[in-house]
C-alpha cells in the first residue's frame, strides 16, 4: 500500500493547477465540508457545524464561475468559493422538485446533473433558477449510481455504481449521454462494495466514501488501476457523500471557519515575522 501511495502522490504532483479535492457527507453531527490536498495526503475544514438541508448528500464544482455546489436531499446548496474562504460562508439554497444521491457539473455547458437511486434511476439536469430536474438519459436500474462528476479538462462524464447488472461489476463507468450508454472502466476495491462520492480530473479518479475511518482511493482511469489511497477527513458515519475537484478553493489558515480565532491570530503572527 505505501507503494501505491508514493504513486499517487507522484501523479498529482504533475497536476497543471492545484490539486484538490473536496468531500463532505451527511453525518448527523459535527458536519464539515472538507478541503482534501492530494499532493501531501492532509486535509483542512472548509465549512463546519452544518445543520439539517445543509449537509452531503452529492457535490459539484462550478470551476469556472468558482461556486461550490451540494444538496441534501432535494434541497440545493451552494456558495461561492471566496465567501467559502472569507470564514464567513453565505450559503444559498433552492428546493428541487426531486432528490439526488449525487451531482456533477459540466462546465462546458454550464448544467449541473444528478443522479437518483430510487423511483426513475437516471441522470438528470437541474435548472439552477427553478429546481426542476428534467430526465436526461435512463440508465439500467441494476445500476446504483451513488456518485457522479464531469472531468473538466476531458469533458467526459463519469458514474460510480454499487451494483450493476448481469456480468457487469460494481465500480466506474463513462456515461454517454448522447449515446444513452454506459461503459466499464475502473472496478472497485476488493473489499469495498458502498462507495458513495465522486471525484474526477484528467483522468484520474477520486472514490470518496462516507464513514470516518474508510479510505478514499485514487484509479488512473486509462489503465482501470487502483494507484492510491487518501486519508478520509470525515468524522462520523453517513449514508451519502459527495466529492468534487475545484483547484481555486485553497483555504489558508487565517480564513478556515473551523480552526478558530486562536489558530487564524497566531498564522497572522507567523507571517508578519
Amino acid at each position: 500500500m505505501k507503494r501505491l501511495f508514493f504513486l499517487a502522490i507522484g501523479a498529482a504532483m504533475t497536476c497543471p493547477a492545484l490539486c484538490q479535492l473536496i468531500v463532505g457527507n451527511d453525518q448527523t453531527s459535527n458536519n464539515t465540508i472538507w478541503y482534501v490536498d492530494v499532493a501531501s495526503n492532509t486535509s483542512r475544514p472548509l465549512i463546519s457545524n452544518l445543520p439539517a438541508l445543509r449537509r452531503v448528500w452529492g457535490m459539484a464544482a462550478d470551476n469556472r464561475n468558482e461556486i461550490l455546489y451540494w444538496n441534501d436531499g432535494s434541497t440545493l446548496n451552494w456558495a461561492s468559493y471566496s465567501s467559502i474562504l472569507s470564514g464567513a460562508p453565505v450559503i444559498n439554497s433552492l428546493t428541487m422538485n426531486l432528490n439526488y444521491v449525487a451531482l456533477g457539473f459540466n462546465v462546458s455547458t454550464g448544467k449541473l446533473y444528478g443522479t437518483r437511486n430510487i423511483a426513475t434511476e437516471a441522470v438528470y439536469e437541474i435548472d439552477l433558477v427553478t429546481g426542476a430536474g428534467t430526465l436526461v438519459y435512463q440508465y439500467n436500474s441494476a445500476f446504483d449510481m451513488g456518485g457522479l462528476d464531469w472531468d473538466d479538462l476531458t469533458g467526459k462524464l463519469y458514474g460510480l455504481s454499487d451494483t450493476a447488472p448481469t456480468s457487469q461489476v460494481r465500480g466506474l463507468y463513462e456515461i454517454d449521454l448522447a449515446g444513452q450508454s454506459t461503459t466499464f472502466r475502473a472496478p472497485y476495491p476488493a473489499g469495498d462494495t458502498d462507495i458513495d462520492g465522486l471525484a474526477v480530473y484528467n483522468g484520474v479518479a477520486y472514490y470518496v466514501n462516507d464513514t470516518t475511518g474508510q479510505p478514499h482511493y485514487v484509479y488512473d482511469i486509462a489503465t482501470g488501476n487502483q494507484i492510491g489511497t487518501l486519508t478520509n477527513p470525515l468524522t462520523g458515519t453517513g449514508t451519502f457523500s459527495g466529492a468534487a475537484w475545484a483547484p481555486a478553493l485553497v483555504p489558508e489558515p487565517g480564513t478556515m471557519v473551523a480552526l478558530g480565532a486562536g489558530l487564524a491570530a497566531l498564522a497572522i503572527r507567523r507571517r508578519k515575522k
